[in-house]
């Protein structure tokens, strides 16, 4: 076992394991709560000002309720089933007393007065909000930085990018800094920081999850396609955490309950597993895609039975075309005129068809009539049968997350001029969504977990399932994790533990 931290009864073993594990040293008496919170800070304290994940913290308000926790639990008592576990949440999500900007220097002021629906499931199970991870600013790139926080940088390399929106919150699970996250994704923003940074996310079925609470300054209106989920070091953590988020928000629970079906099964032979691995809307590198392929390799070892040439049944160009006219309109509220005017200006002064070919459709979409906007969700309807159809065939397909792995710091504006390379090719880096819209735009669940190592930098596989099997992608992962493997941390996180 790894040395205790100095003034806790934790091993660095422990800090960076499951929350599971730590939840049941919580529960035999094997460290307090404020124990571990404040291992955690020491956590912070040593790895945070080279990685800024964590930008926000309260630690006064958190050793408090760390020590209403142990003395609830020394008479017997217990909130929930996260009770006394530390935990940090993506700064959009609003958090009573804490800032929620979004990255924006006009909302730094712009204070919680209460809690998000959903950061309010995971503390009244118990969980400690000690603090808010970093995000970009109106979670719109595929990075973390921002002019209020800084730049957040990967643990597995400072060099580069955590993924984003939910880049800080990944970053943090990479580096022992929080046992859970709670993240948002309407563009893999759960999904591509989980692959940059090695750690595992639910994208959940669209509406399982409350987002109220998670919006700009004013808002009140669910948004299409974008969803809650938890980010993790474990599978299991992703499932324990779902049981707690999952259910209709404030507005929906006077009508109806959410029933998400079982799924009971453990090991790998019992999954049918279908694989797309490339697409030539988004080609991926192709050390990624023998990644991948060795990952269908192992699962077959295992005995899952692995379809490789069956997908579902859709035009992947048009799929791609009709997901980012739904994005903008989905992300369009409030966006004046003159600014989608000058963002196809600067486009069409680029010159490149590629980045016409994405970010064209999505600039129509921010500006859809209401009948025009009704005729892409017939459209989208429509994938969403061939999807039901693929569905009956196989439990789960295994998608890329991105088509590379993290990419290093870039900051230049606008996004949709920026380029990164793929199989030594510049291609455009915004034409990476396609692997995020490709199940998200029709509303289906996906976990995202760590597959190996492409280079010095992790690589994730994407497990898309059902509408509504949610547990049935989680079941795969947690498969996946007992019998191929799972998280391993940074070495500069295993360098400071040492």
């Amino acid at each position: 076992m790894s040395r205790a931290r100095p003034g806790t009864a934790l091993a660095d073993d422990l800090l960076l394991g499951s929350a599971t594990a730590q939840l049941r040293a919580l529960r035999n008496g094997a460290i307090s709560a404020e124990e571990l919170l404040r291992a955690h800070f020491a956590q912070v304290d040593a790895l945070n000002p080279a990685i800024n994940a964590v930008i926000w913290q309260d630690r006064d308000a958190a050793l408090e309720q760390a020590r209403a926790c142990d003395a609830e639990a020394a008479s017997g008592a217990r909130r929930g089933p996260l009770h006394g576990l530390p935990m940090t949440v993506k700064e959009s999500f609003d958090l009573a007393g804490a800032p929620s900007t979004w990255g924006v220097p006009e909302w730094r002021d712009n204070i919680a007065t209460r809690d998000a629906e959903a950061v309010a499931r995971l503390r009244a199970a118990g969980a400690i909000v000690y603090g808010k991870t970093n995000v970009p600013p109106r979670l719109s790139e595929g990075q973390s930085y921002n002019d209020i926080y800084g730049t957040t940088n990967n643990p597995w390399d400072v060099t580069r990018g955590p993924g984003g929106s939910s880049g800080g919150a990944a970053a943090a699970l990479a580096s022992g800094m929080a046992a859970l996250e709670l993240g948002s994704d309407i563009g893999g923003s759960l999904r591509n920081p989980a692959h940059c940074c090695g750690v595992f996310a639910l994208k959940p079925t669209w509406g399982v999850v409350p987002v109220a609470g998670h919006a700009l300054p004013g808002a009140r209106a669910e948004t299409d396609i974008n969803v809650a989920g938890p980010m993790a070091r474990s599978a299991a953590d992703l499932s324990l955490a779902l049981d707690v988020l999952a259910g209709p928000g404030a507005m929906q629970a006077s009508a109806w309950a959410l029933a998400l079906p079982d799924d009971p099964r453990e090991r790998l032979s019992e999954f049918t597993v279908a694989l797309k691995l490339d697409d030539p809307a988004a080609p991926v590198e192709a050390g990624y895609v023998a990644l991948l392929e060795e990952f269908a390799a192992a699962l077959e070892r295992a005995g899952a039975r692995v379809l490789r040439d069956t997908v579902p049944d859709i035009d992947s160009e048009a799929h791609f075309t009709l997901y980012m006219q739904l994005l903008g309109a989905a992300l369009s509220a409030g966006q004046p005129e003159a600014e989608v005017a000058a963002l196809r200006t600067q486009m069409e002064a680029l010159g490149d068809p590629e980045t016409t070919r994405i970010f064209a459709p999505r600039l129509e979409g921010m500006r859809l009539r209401h009948g025009d906007w009704l005729l892409l969700d017939e459209a989208r309807r429509t994938a969403r049968r061939a999807f039901d159809a693929f569905f009956s065939q196989a439990d789960v397909l295994i998608v890329p997350v991105w088509c590379n792995v993290a990419f290093p710091h870039d900051q230049a504006q606008p996004r949709f001029a920026r380029r990164f390379t793929v199989n030594g090719q510049s291609r455009a880096e915004l034409g990476q969504v396609f692997w995020a819209g490709y199940s998200g735009v029709v509303h289906l669940p996906g976990v995202v977990g760590p597959v190996g190592m492409l280079g010095h930098m992790p690589a994730g596989y994407q497990a898309i399932a059902g509408h509504g099997r949610d547990k049935t992608a989680l079941a795969f992962a947690r498969a996946v994790e007992r019998e191929i493997g799972g998280f391993n941390p940074p070495p500069m996180v295993k360098e400071a533990a040492a």
